[in-house]
């Protein structure tokens, strides 16, 4: 029983949050003086807000096609935008901080404040013998 109330509750918030947004959508249209779009829009959001609250097990098919593109365009975005970010944001601010000299993770030796030189007693194997 867990496990039809569980799905059956995943229904119902894609009927009730899709179909919310969609009306939004639709007041949004209708304030924009798109009323035969808003029309169209706002009934399809009503129709799923009431069917995700009264039958949500009618909204399996369109719940799971839902999620499955939601996914392949989430895998895709999210390759696509991190490159955009890398490529237009992070490389020119790179070259640009290298081209003035600044090193903020010190990785050269010489701009790490705390770098101390290899101490010759550790170059010495019998110093690992007996460590305390």
């Amino acid at each position: 029983m867990m496990a039809r109330s569980a799905k059956l509750s995943r229904e119902r918030s894609f009927g009730v949050s899709v179909g919310g947004v969609l009306m939004v959508i639709a007041l949004a249209l209708f304030w924009r003086a798109r009323i035969a779009r808003a029309e169209v829009v706002g009934g399809v959001g009503l129709i799923l807000v009431v069917s995700g609250w009264l039958r949500p097990a009618w909204l399996k098919r369109p719940s799971d096609t839902w999620w499955a593109v939601a996914t392949v365009l989430g895998w895709i975005n999210a390759r696509v935008l991190l490159s955009i970010a890398f490529f237009l944001v992070l490389t020119p601010i790179g070259y640009l901080m290298r081209a003035r000299g600044r090193d903020p993770m010190a990785r050269r030796r010489l701009a790490y404040r705390g770098w101390i030189r290899y101490a010759d007693r550790y170059r010495d194997t019998k110093h690992f013998d007996r460590m305390f």
